[in-house]
């Protein structure tokens, strides 16, 4: 029986120790933050990224220190969050390591750059002796060529603006392609002609994509010449849109017509890839991303249908030869 109860403590005594095991390597990750409310990209990726989830333990430990020794702690806190703001902006891990990166190497900074108190009359005999040793055999040893420094990490501000720049872009084109739809609705100019002229728009981007996956992966045609049959194949079908074009919009307004053709196309064509090839984490978000992205299609769909001035398909003959 002493045995026994002896056996019974040692497994409970075990299991407590795992338990305890277990909790410290659940809260080793991301120490500046609790990984239990991360909201955002950057969070996300710190607790479950090792190697991020180590550089953010860095970084909030020089932080403390900084923010410690900095005479105006108030700059230090507002960098800090300026920081912050730039690193919600990043959606992929080499943009967040390298933004992470970035403000370490500027709180590492600012350690070399804090005064240290003056070494007393023995550290400074030393250090002048050892300087002299270190000239002396300078002086009398070949000469070394210099270590090349690797190039520092791409700022942190640069994608900001990166991306700032971008999001100014895509809400121009949307506000422009709104003026276009009003103008379609209104008659002055024709988006679409029908919804053979639809379809085949869509198709001109998907069909040279596909035709060079074809060329390359299942007939094994070589990279080169599969590039041209995808160019040849994109190229005749964008032509044929550019005429039909054209025929439905008068000289003036042919451009404008081109343009909402293009950029509707673009932002559908952007929001699939966004949805389909960002990279889901776990099974419930690929499925996510999956919903979302037959939404957006059936948008796009009924969108395109919606534009179009006849509401029926014409044959393929007569849309090449202009009778649609």
């Amino acid at each position: 029986m002493k045995e026994k109860s002896n056996m019974s403590r040692f497994n409970i005594g075990s299991c407590l120790f795992v338990m305890l095991l277990t909790l410290v390597s659940a809260h080793s990750n991301a120490t500046s933050f609790d990984c239990t409310k991360a909201a955002t990209f950057a969070e996300k990726s710190i607790c479950t990224d090792s190697a991020l989830s180590r550089l953010d333990e860095q970084m909030n430990s020089e932080y403390v220190r900084a923010l410690d020794a900095a005479p105006n702690k108030a700059q230090v806190r507002q960098d800090q969050r300026d920081w912050l703001r730039l690193r919600g902006n990043c959606l992929t891990a080499s943009c967040l390591t390298a933004s992470m990166t970035d403000r370490l190497s500027v709180l590492l900074r600012t350690k070399v750059d804090q005064p240290s108190k003056a070494p007393t009359s023995v550290a400074a005999s030393r250090v002048d002796q050892s300087e002299t040793n270190v000239i002396s055999k300078a002086a009398t040893s070949p000469m070394v060529p210099a270590v090349v420094k690797p190039a520092a990490p791409r700022n942190a501000t640069d994608d900001h603006q990166a991306i700032l720049n971008l999001k100014i872009c895509l809400f121009v084109m949307a506000m422009l392609l709104l003026v276009c739809i009003y103008l379609h609705r209104r008659g002055t100019i024709t988006i679409y002609q029908d919804y053979t002229d639809a379809l085949w728009t869509t198709l001109t981007p998907i069909l040279g994509i596909g035709a060079y996956f074809v060329a390359s992966a299942w007939l094994e045609v070589p990279r080169n010449y599969a590039i041209i049959a995808a160019c040849v194949l994109g190229g005749l079908m964008s032509l044929q849109v550019l005429i039909q074009t054209y025929r439905s919009n008068s000289i003036w307004f042919f451009l404008l017509s081109l343009f909402a053709k293009v950029i509707l196309l673009t932002f559908y064509l952007l929001m699939m890839a966004l949805l389909l090839c960002g990279g889901a984490r776990t099974k419930s978000e690929a499925r996510r991303r999956r919903g979302w992205a037959v939404l957006a299609t059936t948008v796009f769909v009924f969108l395109s249908g919606w534009m179009c001035r006849n509401r029926q398909f014409s044959s393929i003959d007569d849309y090449i030869a202009g009778r649609a």
